[in-house]
């Protein structure tokens, strides 16, 4: 017979695990790079969410208005939706507590160029409180409307 001396089996040695492969470098950038891309792609489109919003609530008020025709209620309701944009734009602790010509002031300085008049900013502060508003309806819709579209491309500070 064959009497040849054969070695035995012979493993390879374990594979170390530093240096990872060149796939796991990828995934790691990858995994890096994600978490670092996705906080803001959130509040980009929280924000582009937010705007579209308020823009079709707005025109919901305008909608409603034609139908009922109370001025009273159309100043009550666009003050309450300039606040809550204001408030998703600036923080709920800086505006929830701001009445008065405190929250005109701010209504003026967080868009670049003035939208509403001396007028139009008591009638927004104090209108939903009177008995009797007589303004001009179409003017403060239209001022309502350059401020929402007037508003700076990204908040200071997105509120949960």
């Amino acid at each position: 017979m064959n009497e040849l001396v054969l070695r035995d089996i012979h493993l390879p040695d374990v594979p170390l695990w530093w240096p990872p492969a060149l796939g796991w470098w990828i995934l790691l950038i990858a995994i890096i790079a994600l978490l670092l891309v996705l906080p803001r792609l959130w509040r980009w489109l929280r924000h582009q969410s937010m705007k579209k919003l308020s823009h079709k609530a707005f025109k919901q008020i305008v909608t409603d208005f034609h139908q009922h025709q109370d001025q009273r209620q159309l100043v009550a309701e666009l003050s309450i939706l300039l606040r809550r944009i204001m408030m998703s734009y600036l923080g709920r602790k800086q505006i929830a507590g701001q009445t008065g010509s405190e929250w005109a002031k701010q209504l003026v300085d967080l868009v670049e160029t003035p939208c509403f008049s001396d007028d139009q900013q008591r009638l927004l502060t104090h209108g939903q409180y009177a008995r009797e508003v007589n303004i001009d309806c179409n003017a403060l819709i239209q001022s309502c409307e350059s401020w929402i579209k007037a508003l700076p491309g990204r908040p200071q500070h997105v509120s949960a």
